[in-house]
């Protein structure tokens, strides 16, 4: 059976290095402290809104000023 070359594009990045588990917690932690820094809108507080119908939702979604609401 013949085969095919095999096409490559770019180099392969070399591996980090494996890492412990609370250095991943640590460097994830930062990163999300970093995003809350650059991010305009306030974190929102855990809530449930319900809509009696899919068009009152998209009303409402539509209506929030804050993308981090939905």
């Amino acid at each position: 059976m013949e085969t095919l070359p095999t096409k490559v594009v770019g180099k392969r990045l070399k591996t980090p290095a494996l890492t412990t588990p609370a250095e991943s917690l640590w460097r994830a932690s930062r990163l999300i402290d970093e995003m809350n820094r650059l991010h305009p809108w306030p974190r929102p507080r855990g809530f449930v809104f319900k809509a009696r119908t899919y068009a009152d939702y998209e009303r409402w979604r539509r209506a929030q000023e804050n993308p981090r609401l939905w």
